[in-house]
């Protein structure tokens, strides 16, 4: 590997580390623990997958192996793919996007009338593939997702305005 890429990479995987402690949460010595004795013990595998597939709801980051539930809005006019409407958190220097690795198994998302209005997706993320071409090149981030349910967004109902001010 030479000089340039080797560096590329130290500093690549410093941003990592950091930008991973940084979004790690800190517990107080009073909170209790997951494993608290107020929640009965799980039994067997099935209570586990539950627990490792029980959905988050989506605040800007992604997790490989973890289940979100997030607004979805359609691209049209770049990247033609569902992408969260709450803004994605990544790195400096990264770009990123999805790729749903089964969205044919849902066609109503290819829908013109589906597609003009948000939808509700539950999703697991599977793998997050990063690679870079070149050192003067960002990073690119490429989410590999898995859709396992979809539903429209509830409309809000009419608003009203605020009266004006005399």
């Amino acid at each position: 590997m030479s000089g340039p890429a080797r560096l590329a990479l130290g500093a690549f995987l410093v941003a990592m580390s950091l930008t991973g402690a940084a979004a790690t949460p800190t517990r107080s010595a009073s909170a209790p623990s997951r494993g608290s004795a107020a929640t009965p013990p799980a039994s067997g595998a099935a209570s586990a997958a539950a627990v490792a597939s029980a959905p988050v709801e989506f605040t800007g980051t992604l997790e490989a192996g973890t289940t979100y539930l997030a607004e979805m809005a359609y691209d049209a006019r770049a990247l033609r793919i569902w992408r969260p409407v709450k803004e994605v958190r990544v790195a400096k220097n990264v770009a990123w996007t999805i790729a749903w690795t089964n969205i044919d198994q849902f066609p109503q998302l290819k829908n013109a009338a589906t597609q003009a209005r948000p939808q509700r997706f539950r999703f697991r993320v599977v793998k997050n593939d990063v690679v870079s071409g070149s050192p003067v090149m960002p990073w690119m981030s490429t989410y590999r997702c898995e859709i396992l349910a979809v539903e429209p967004v509830a409309a809000a109902g009419p608003s009203k305005a605020a009266p004006k001010k005399r």
